[in-house]
């Protein structure tokens, strides 16, 4: 499950998860995404992972789809979590967004990470 976070900068998007990512999931975050784009040319996203849970096959082609073509509109990506679970997230996120620049932040680390996908 992913709900959104609310993130003070029109140049990020803050999902959290929990659990499984189901296409709707991957639909509500890109709607999300869109918004966004329609002000800003590139965007960051804030990603608290609470429970990764893994992810559905439908859900998985709907965000490559998305990624594919909208991959330069990313800049970097934060991730919040507990060590154990940053590592299978980052290594699909490497796979899917090659040229974001990716940085894990502890669980105690969320205003650093804020702060971060934030600056210029």
């Amino acid at each position: 499950m992913i709900e959104l976070i609310e993130i003070a900068s029109s140049k990020a998007v803050g999902l959290r998860v929990s659990g499984k990512i189901e296409e709707k999931d991957i639909k509500l975050v890109i709607d999300a995404i869109n918004e966004k784009l329609k002000y800003e040319e590139k965007l960051a996203i804030y990603v608290e992972l609470v429970e990764f849970g893994g992810i559905s096959i439908k859900a998985l082609i709907e965000d490559i789809k998305f990624a594919f073509p909208n991959m330069k509109k990313f800049t970097k990506k934060a991730v919040v979590s507990d060590k154990s679970w940053h590592e299978t997230l980052m290594e699909i996120s490497d796979k899917i967004f090659p040229f974001i620049e990716l940085k894990h932040f502890g669980v105690d680390e969320k205003e650093k990470a804020l702060l971060w996908v934030m600056e210029d």
